[in-house]
């Protein structure tokens, strides 16, 4: 008995024992799988932290690289930054709470020797690529590090060499018939629309924004047809917009079919052009500095000294008057009237060819005339231009608004420009006298302007239209039934800063526009002095280290 008990004793102990050893390979098994785990979750971890923070400093490089193109685009544009640089370093700095203080080196390297001209439809650009470089490391980490190259080319266009450049939104919303040829561009949105029938001639409308058919000051849809220019149509088709336009959700398939090309939009990838600021026309600018003529309070200056009247140039050549009225404006005009043919030598009665006086047009094209403030509004009135008697054209340029009086450049056309804080016209029957009498006292006649234009606008505020481009040169006459020709281009680059009169204060009747891109602005040399640049950047390729 008491070895049967020993035995069994025995076996219950060795059973235990065995459950022991068990347990313990199992509490060892799961402690080993358990860190395994662990250490795999760990690793897993870090490794998705690490890949965070590489998406971040991958992005961090791609807006440093952002930051150095819109630099170098918006500098080029305003003559900060020479077009033809070959290596720029530029720090690029971040504004967000997270980043403020930030800079990050980025080189911008040419990869052409010069400057290549290229065809872009009938336009000739001047096109240089450049490599745009960044290597950075994370703020947090800088051993988690990227190196990126994005490679575009710089392309310079002036923006006379478009039918109408806005750098702001551009309505186009005529009443007559009114058809446009040319490139047409802006930076932000395009509203088109039409009382009658307005057709775009052109293979190129682009917006860096939004175009849409309809009006920006109230949002309604005016009753006639916006007709565009198939691309590659031949013969001519053009497609109606019929309320075709970025509100439509299949707008960037669509447009495509409708237009084969014609019209595009950010979707498409249109992006804005860096553009020149006003800065740039006022008395300490660029123009003032570089003019060979200044004609400033109606005396003329010719290298720092002032001309003599009688002697230099003819009597008479510039005036002074405060009598003509601006009903957009309400207020009377300041004017000094130059006229250009006798500041080119051309006294009254003087034979074609015969001048009797010295040709004071300057040598490099460019005259900068200004008016100091004198209570009333100031203005600078060009007359006596229908022809422009320099061979190589002329650029006139004031921060003052202008008014071009008679037949402009109808002559002998030559490359002519008129930059400006807003542009006006004066027809060739306009009298001062009547210029506060009602508008049946103001009968226009027929008048031609050839030129390029480059001024300020008004913006359309709800319920406020500026005008559009149909109204981008401002009319104070009974025009209706009068042609008014012009052949040229339309710029827009800032506000009007000195004639801010709205649209709906002025007194006129519109004229039959006659008007006309002028084709011998593609050629890049045929372009008038000092025309400026617009920038566009293509992005060509990238790749990181």
């Amino acid at each position: 008995m008491n070895k049967l008990r020993e035995t069994l004793l025995r076996g219950v102990g060795d059973e235990r024992g065995h459950i022991l050893i068990l347990s313990y390979m199992a509490v060892s098994f799961f402690l080993l799988v358990s860190a395994t785990l662990f250490s795999k979750a760990i690793v897993e971890r870090n490794l998705t932290f690490r890949s965070g923070l590489q998406s971040e400093v991958f992005y961090l490089a791609e807006g440093a690289i952002d930051n150095a193109i819109a630099t170098v685009r918006g500098q080029m544009a305003t003559g900060v930054l020479d077009p033809g640089i070959n290596v720029y370093n530029h720090l690029a700095s971040f504004q967000t709470s997270e980043l403020l203080g930030l800079q990050i080196p980025v080189t911008v390297t040419a990869l052409d020797a010069a400057d290549r001209v290229e065809q872009d439809g009938a336009t000739t650009v001047l096109v240089r690529n450049y490599d745009v470089a960044v290597s950075v490391g994370h703020p947090d980490n800088p051993n988690v590090s990227v190196t990126m190259h994005q490679i575009i080319g710089r392309r310079l266009i002036s923006p006379f060499q478009f039918s109408a450049y806005y750098s702001e939104d551009l309505e186009i919303l005529p009443g007559p018939p009114m058809t446009l040829a040319g490139r047409v561009h802006s930076n932000k949105d395009i509203y088109l629309g039409a009382n009658n029938t307005l057709t775009l001639d052109t293979e190129q409308v682009r917006a860096a924004g939004e175009i849409y058919n309809r009006r920006k000051d109230d949002t309604s849809v005016p009753g006639g047809d916006v007709e565009i220019l198939v691309a590659g149509s031949s013969p001519a088709v053009y497609e109606e917009m019929n309320g075709l336009d970025s509100s439509d959700p299949d707008w960037l398939a669509e447009s495509l079919n409708r237009w084969n090309g014609s019209v595009q939009t950010a979707s498409h990838g249109v992006t804005e052009m860096g553009i020149p600021k006003i800065e740039s026309i006022q008395k300490d600018g660029y123009y003032a500095g570089e003019a060979g003529l200044t004609m400033t309070d109606g005396v003329l200056y010719r290298d720092g000294f002032a001309l003599i009247e009688g002697v230099d140039y003819p009597p008479g050549t510039v005036s002074t008057s405060t009598s003509v009225f601006n009903f957009r404006e309400n207020t009377n005009v300041h004017m000094d009237t130059v006229n250009l043919s006798m500041l080119a030598g051309y006294a009254p009665g003087d034979p074609p060819n015969a001048p009797s006086f010295p040709n004071n047009l300057p040598a490099n094209g460019l005259i900068y005339a200004s008016r100091a403030d004198s209570g009333l509004q100031p203005g600078i009135r060009l007359v006596g231009g229908q022809e422009i008697h320099r061979a190589g054209g002329l650029t006139v340029v004031t921060e003052d608004p202008v008014y071009i009086q008679g037949d402009f450049n109808s002559t002998n056309k030559k490359a002519v420009s008129v930059i400006s804080d807003a542009i006006n016209i004066f027809s060739n029957d306009w009298d001062d006298s009547h210029s506060a009498a009602g508008i049946s006292s103001r009968r226009a006649s027929e008048t031609t302007v050839n030129a390029a234009f480059m001024s300020g606008i008004e913006i359309t505020q709800p319920g406020v239209y500026n005008g559009g481009l149909e109204n981008y040169p401002r009319f104070h006459e009974n025009w209706s039934g009068i042609d008014f020709n012009f052949t040229g281009s339309f710029t827009q680059l800032w506000e009007s800063a000195i004639a801010e009169g709205v649209w709906g204060s002025a007194s006129y009747s519109p004229p039959d526009r006659n008007w006309s891109y002028d084709p011998a602005f593609n050629d890049r040399t045929q372009i008038p002095p000092y025309s400026p640049y617009v920038v566009e950047i293509v992005r060509i390729g990238w790749w990181k280290e």
